[in-house]
């Protein structure tokens, strides 16, 4: 007699959840890149492969996969242009995520363009400057803002430096965004501000300047001031003295000539 056995449902083992983290470490470095490491409540690490989500830009998640010391890095680049408070999850290899916790990204750091102006010639050396103050290689471009929103364009050389000559800045002083593009890279926008271009100055006689002969003469004056009054053809007192006497001698010769004939 046949007995008719049923054959049970297979049980598949329900997969299990990724224990809720204590709290989602995000570190930034100097460079700008985050360092993301997510903590179990006994402060212990979870295991290479994990993944972690935290929020992004425009609610888009971002994504760091951790490695074998706990953590996961976060490119620059790849972080918003601001904070974003929000939530974050932990999902470890062959678990479903974890409960979420509140996290807040960084913003980027973004770079920055010194602007150095001579002020004999009014050349303008400018310096782009990554996040960690490092400077960017050759041939890199930098726009940054001119006359009548037309962009200076200046490509960097060797020493991590433009040059702007004086001509080619505009009259007046121009707040903006600047550009910087590194070779192979995106552009990045950067506040800068460009430096009026420098008019030379035209150098006038100084009018309190004391002539140094004129100066000199006070202490000494020469033979011929002595004899002639300046300006007027007038005798010095000593000619005149000399003159005077000769017509004395002269009066006396004619008076003792006179007095003999009589």
């Amino acid at each position: 007699m046949e007995v008719p056995v049923e054959t049970p449902a297979k049980v598949t083992p329900e997969t299990p959840v990724t224990e809720k983290p204590g709290k989602i470490e995000i570190t930034q470095q100097p460079n700008g890149n985050a360092i993301v490491t997510p903590k179990k409540p006994d402060g212990s690490t979870y295991p290479p492969g994990t993944k972690v989500e935290i929020p992004g830009e425009d609610g888009n998640t971002i994504t760091v996969t951790i490695g074998d010391d706990g953590s996961g890095e976060v490119p620059n680049d790849n972080l918003p242009k601001t904070d974003i408070p929000g939530t974050g999850r932990v999902t470890e290899p062959n678990k479903k995520p974890s409960q979420p916790v509140d996290v807040t990204t960084p913003a980027r750091k973004t770079p920055t363009v010194d602007v150095e102006q001579d002020p004999k010639t009014g050349d303008v050396t400018v310096t782009p400057k990554k996040p960690d103050g490092s400077t960017y290689p050759p041939g890199t471009k930098v726009e940054i803002p001119g006359k009548d929103g037309n962009p200076i364009t200046v490509t960097i050389g060797e020493d991590g430096k433009g040059k702007v000559p004086n001509s080619e800045l505009p009259d007046g002083k121009v707040p903006g965004t600047g550009k910087i593009t590194e070779p192979g890279k995106p552009a990045v926008e950067v506040p800068v501000e460009t430096p009026a271009k420098v008019i030379p100055t035209t150098s006038t006689p100084n009018a309190d300047q004391v002539d140094t002969k004129t100066t000199n003469d006070n202490g000494a004056k020469s033979n011929d001031s002595q004899n002639v009054l300046p300006n007027t053809g007038t005798e010095s007192n000593a000619t005149l003295a000399s003159l005077g006497l000769l017509g004395m001698l002269g009066g006396l010769g004619l008076a003792l000539g006179k007095k003999k004939e009589d």
